[in-house]
């Protein structure tokens, strides 16, 4: 009489599925987590520059004060927006990457989604509470505006970006609901050492986590985008709670799954998507660079020159808290450039409050001189 079958139940999964490097590749990794961490660092920065009053309007609206201060807000103001337009983009780019892919993409690929886009949202939160912050010390006569202060650009994507990201939220929940260990389908379950407890059951632990990160995510989101400014400390302190808790998720999630994809190509493979990731977070964090070195070379000028420094060579140009978003800006830009083909100098079109420290100094310094001559003279 033969024995009967044994089928002994799996106790972790076997079936991750395929190597995804457009999603979970290094640079992809990488460029999203190292962009959050430089918008939260900025947003800080604006904090320790608030406390210390370096950003206070203080001086009525006309005095040489009052142009250095607004002067101030606009370099600081450029330095927090670095990298976040660009990383949003990338962030929408990668969510609609998913929710296309329904088909084909498994659980584990998915959850690395859903983590990877979370540091879009708390860059953005980051960045936009301290935008308010600078809104509201940016003391402006009011102005009739047809549009509403806040379906402005900037605010735009951020709304479209948050009704993405709860779409790939519930996306990810009901997936979830079809975990299986037994399944010969792929992408059905993925290795959760180090993720949960040894004793958690699947996938109610996975959808509770994936279901108060986001709602947390969403509601400081919304608070960064209506609540007034005085709740802004807690919406960032909240907002960076968040970062640790992804970045330990997306690193656990990737190295514990990565034995149990199939052989195939490797996800440590460079192609077009990771090396695009990389190349935003260079421009992102030359830029940032760039702008530091023109608020440093304005401070120095300041205090060489005295406040009246920033009245030399000003342009009209204040700090908005509405202003367009850098997609809204390259297709202004692209009309300016279509209507200026003629121009030798097409670079005046970029958006740009530092200007050129060098060139502001010597044409200050020519202005103090010619007034200093005719002191002499009289």
């Amino acid at each position: 009489m033969e024995a009967p079958e044994s089928h002994e139940v799996p106790t972790q999964c076997e079936k991750v599925g395929e190597p995804m490097p457009d999603i979970a590749g290094f640079g992809v990794l990488l460029g999203l987590s190292v962009q959050a961490f430089i918008s939260l660092a900025l947003s800080f920065w604006v904090f320790f520059l608030t406390k210390l009053g370096r950003l206070d309007a203080q001086h009525p609206e006309g005095t040489v004060e009052h142009a250095c201060e607004k002067k101030r807000l606009g370099f600081v103001s450029d330095i927090l927006m670095v990298g976040n337009d660009l990383q949003m983009i990338t962030g929408v780019a990668l969510i609609i990457t998913a929710i296309s892919s329904a088909g084909e993409i498994d659980l584990y690929h998915l959850h690395l989604v859903f983590d990877t886009v979370s540091f879009v949202g708390i860059s953005n939160a980051a960045a936009l509470i301290c935008w308010t912050i600078m809104g509201a010390k940016s003391k402006k006569k009011k102005q009739n505006k047809v549009m509403p202060a806040h379906w402005t650009g900037r605010f735009r994507v951020s709304y479209m970006f948050a009704v993405l990201f709860l779409v790939l939220t519930i996306f990810l929940e009901i997936r979830l609901d079809g975990w299986s260990l037994t399944s010969e389908e792929l992408g059905r379950c993925y290795i959760t050492t180090g993720i949960t407890s040894p004793n958690a059951h699947h996938p109610n632990a996975d959808k509770a986590y994936v279901a108060i990160t986001a709602i947390w995510l969403l509601l400081v989101m919304f608070g960064t985008l209506f609540a007034p400014a005085r709740f802004a400390k807690p919406l960032l302190i909240l907002s960076s709670l968040q970062f640790p808790v992804h970045l330990y998720m997306m690193i656990k999630l990737r190295t514990e799954n990565q034995a149990f994809l199939e052989v195939g190509e490797s996800e440590n493979h460079w192609d077009f998507g990771q090396t695009t990731a990389v190349i935003l977070l260079v421009v992102a964090i030359t830029e940032l660079i760039h702008q530091g070195v023109q608020y440093l070379k304005f401070e120095n000028a300041v205090k060489k020159y005295g406040p009246e420094y920033a009245l030399a060579n000003r342009e009209e140009e204040e700090f908005v808290a509405g202003a367009s978003s850098i997609v809204e800006q390259g297709i202004k830009g692209l009309k300016v450039a279509h209507q200026n083909l003629s121009k030798r100098n097409l670079n005046d079109t970029r958006f740009d409050r530092g200007g050129d420290i060098e060139q502001q100094e010597e044409s200050y310094e020519l202005i103090r001189n010619a007034a200093d001559g005719q002191r002499t003279s009289l």
